[in-house]
């Protein structure tokens, strides 16, 4: 009696679900956000590169210290540590004044 119970409860579940459905329609959301200007669109793809960045940041940074930490007594070791954290600082910067960019090109457009 207990399984045939349970039978009847996904039954009433599953009618009330398409119930609902047939009521409400269905919605697609935008998957790019709300705006539909390409400044917006590159202004949401860069929040995302944000995001990634940041650890993909300390990560360098870690192989750059780690690089020259470990470079003992080779120069050429420890220039390329130099050269790794650097890279990695230079590259989150242009990230950043690409946002600063495109925030301030949708301020003038929209």
């Amino acid at each position: 009696m207990v399984l045939g119970m349970g039978f009847l409860n996904n039954k009433v579940l599953a009618a009330d679900t398409l119930e609902r459905k047939k009521s409400t329609g269905a919605r697609l959301d935008n998957p790019l956000g709300e705006g539909s200007t390409i400044i917006s669109i590159i202004s949401n793809i860069l929040d995302w590169l944000i995001i990634y960045s940041i650890p993909i940041l300390a990560l360098m940074i870690l192989i750059g210290g780690f690089q020259i930490l470990t470079a003992k007594d080779s120069p050429e070791k420890v220039k390329s540590g130099r050269a790794t954290i650097m890279y990695a600082v230079i590259g989150f910067v242009i990230i950043l004044i690409s946002k600063g960019i495109a925030l301030i090109l949708l301020n003038i457009i929209g």
